[in-house]
């Protein structure tokens, strides 16, 4: 019969190894969904936009004068100081040049990682969604933010841009929000880029529209990715645009697909593991 100590050991084992199999067979989303602060370590993107986690996440507070954050209680208001700060000062600019603040969206959840539902991407704390719609004057209360609907910018077909709710100040907004250095794309639906192509090319004024990317879904908001930060070592940029507007073949593909208004990122994408991350998620799931 074995001893007490050798018993122990043995269920120690046992334990460890019942415990390793769970952190590798369940779901990565749900594994970082369950985490609701962020950890101590110095700020850090870490992996690709859609295949990463985030060390040192800095929280964005839910209201602001230049903008309100909506649906708090998704706990998703979590970015690299680098998003933070682009934050912060785009939506003061908005304020100082139009006169309304921004309504936001997602950003990343406390330690980045997959989402259990709603976006691929959003996983490294450098995404963030803003709503076309202007930020309301007076101050949202909680059940406000969690219940307040924006309104899309297309026809209620979704064959058009809806032209009682589009304005020069919507091409105003992305020409502003997509001119920092930080900011590698903005996506927006397709009917929305080929508004944006049709008077820029009206006005000679194309240079800026590189970064608007047509992508489906994106109607009542807009997706901007600010590129790694320079020391974030372990995090991976997309490829640069190209010079190009991108009024050309990519809308034409984009115009002719047979889904324009439904997105495949806000499927949700149950059969990532962690062991599908960044080695380096692991450690910081386990914090």
């Amino acid at each position: 019969m074995k001893s007490l100590p050798a018993r122990l050991a043995i269920l120690f084992l046992i334990f460890s190894i019942d415990s390793d199999l769970v952190l590798s067979t369940e779901y990565a989303s749900e594994i970082f969904y369950k985490i609701r602060t962020e950890n101590n370590s110095e700020a850090n993107s870490i992996g690709s936009y859609s295949r990463g986690c985030l060390a040192g996440a800095e929280y964005l507070p839910n209201h602001s004068y230049h903008y309100e954050a909506l649906k708090p209680s998704r706990n998703r208001f979590w970015g690299h100081p680098n998003l933070i700060n682009y934050i912060k000062k785009i939506s003061k600019e908005i304020f100082e040049v139009h006169g309304n603040g921004l309504l936001l969206g997602d950003l990343s959840m406390p330690r980045g990682g997959p989402m259990p539902y709603g976006h691929k991407s959003h996983q490294t704390g450098l995404d963030v969604d803003i709503y076309f719609e202007k930020k309301p004057n007076l101050i949202m209360n909680r059940y406000e933010l969690e219940t307040f609907k924006p309104r899309s910018v297309l026809s209620p077909n979704q064959r058009q841009i809806n032209e009682e709710l589009w304005s020069d100040y919507h091409y105003d907004l992305l020409k502003i929000i997509s001119r920092d250095e930080m900011v590698t794309r903005v996506f927006v639906n397709p009917l929305i880029k080929k508004k944006l192509c049709i008077k820029a090319e009206e006005i000679d004024d194309s240079d800026w529209l590189k970064k608007i990317r047509p992508w489906a879904g994106h109607y009542k908001h807009f997706h901007v990715r600010l590129n790694c930060p320079t020391d974030s070592k372990l995090c991976v940029n997309q490829a640069n645009v190209d010079n190009s507007s991108g009024c050309g073949s990519e809308l034409d593909f984009w115009m002719q697909k047979d889904k324009l208004f439904e997105s495949n990122s806000t499927k949700i994408r149950k059969w990532m593991l962690l062991s599908d991350l960044p080695e380096s998620c692991k450690k910081i799931s386990m914090e």
